[in-house]
């Protein structure tokens, strides 16, 4: 129930102490009786109380609440139309160490500080996360001074062992057969099960490798949940850069025998190292990541938050205090202390006094 439909309640109940108030003004019961001031008084401090729970609520729906598969790519789509422009700000914010180096030709670190970069995005959207739910905005600048503190070095390291990881399954490609496959499969499950190694270090403070092992444990708890997000999430990654890619791919004059098969591995080398066609997949790349990778993200961040919440992990204090000493939002958000609710209920500084005699002498004249 929102604040206006409570409004509306309170409203109704105020209306039935008023005609109560009426009926006991000429009624055989004599009482002194505060005037409709003092009604006037306790709604707007009932309101005050009903719009708090409310915007306590609407904080919270971001991070304390459980999602089906598909209610978790909804409201990351919600989310990001909603923030699109300082989604977007971060993102090209992130990405343009790795952009400005391969623009400079040095090809190997590109991709590195690529890889690095759009980790370091999980990590820079959870913190606009719970910037959001606890803030009235999404912090993009609050998050980028952010990342200039030792908070930044934490992530990093995250994003390192997750790019050795990485590695270390592409070379398992070099492996003899049958135990490349083997290791292919334990590298695809090691990547799926710390994809939220980033949300795990912001969220909880946990660094380094047992980030990865608290990932890991996470995951396992909902192995299926996990598996059908990423791997839905990564097949739309690849729709979405195959649609890139189809817009700047040049034009390629190909004259392929159909008889001869010797000639397809050669025009498949000459199709790769054709420059045109590095260049279509440098943009397509750099678009992607920009356009497709925060939704990624929030997919990954809600995924973290649900699993964080069915096993009652969150500690929401320490998210609002996290998010006030990041960003400045307010701390009240969290609980309503007794203390509150002792001074919301405010006394009218004049009270009219009815006095009864002089009512009924005014009925009988």
């Amino acid at each position: 129930m929102n604040f206006h439909a409570l409004r509306k309640v309170h409203m109704n109940s105020l209306g039935s102490q008023a005609k109560s108030w009426d009926s006991m003004k000429s009624g055989p019961r004599k009482e002194n009786l505060c005037s409709r001031q003092w009604l006037t008084t306790q709604f707007r401090c009932s309101a005050r109380r009903y719009q708090t729970g409310y915007t306590i609520n609407r904080h919270y729906e971001f991070t304390n609440y459980n999602h089906g598969i598909s209610s978790l790519f909804i409201l990351s789509i919600r989310f990001y139309q909603k923030n699109i422009i300082p989604i977007l700000f971060l993102t090209a914010a992130l990405i343009a160490p790795a952009f400005l180096i391969g623009f400079a030709g040095w090809g190997e670190p590109e991709s590195v500080v690529f890889f690095l970069s759009v980790h370091l995005l999980e990590g820079a959207i959870t913190l606009g996360v719970i910037g959001t739910a606890f803030g009235s905005y999404f912090p993009s600048l609050g998050i980028l001074r952010a990342l200039r503190s030792p908070l930044i070095l934490g992530a990093v390291h995250v994003a390192i062992l997750q790019y050795l990881l990485f590695i270390t399954g592409v070379m398992g490609l070099t492996i003899p057969f049958p135990f490349s496959i083997l290791v292919i499969a334990l590298w695809l499950g090691g990547l799926l099960l710390t994809s939220m190694a980033q949300q795990v270090f912001i969220v909880e403070g946990v660094r380094g490798i047992r980030a990865m092992a608290r990932s890991i444990q996470l995951a396992r708890t909902n192995l299926s949940r996990v598996f059908v997000v990423v791997v839905i999430s990564t097949l739309m990654q690849f729709f979405v850069f195959a649609i890139l890619f189809t817009l700047f791919m040049p034009d390629l004059n190909l004259n392929i025998d159909a008889e001869d098969n010797d000639e397809i591995p050669l025009l498949l080398s000459e199709i790769l190292s054709d420059p045109g066609i590095h260049t279509a997949i440098r943009w397509a790349q750099y678009l992607a990541s920009l356009l497709f990778y925060p939704f990624a993200s929030l997919v990954m961040t809600f995924l973290y938050f649900d699993l964080a919440q069915r096993q009652q992990v969150l500690n929401m204090d320490h998210l609002a205090k996290f998010s006030n000493q990041f960003f400045g939002t307010p701390l009240a958000g969290t609980a309503e202390p007794a203390s509150q609710a002792e001074e919301e209920v405010v006394e009218p500084s004049e009270v009219e006094i009815l006095n009864p005699d002089s009512s009924e002498e005014v009925k009988d004249k």
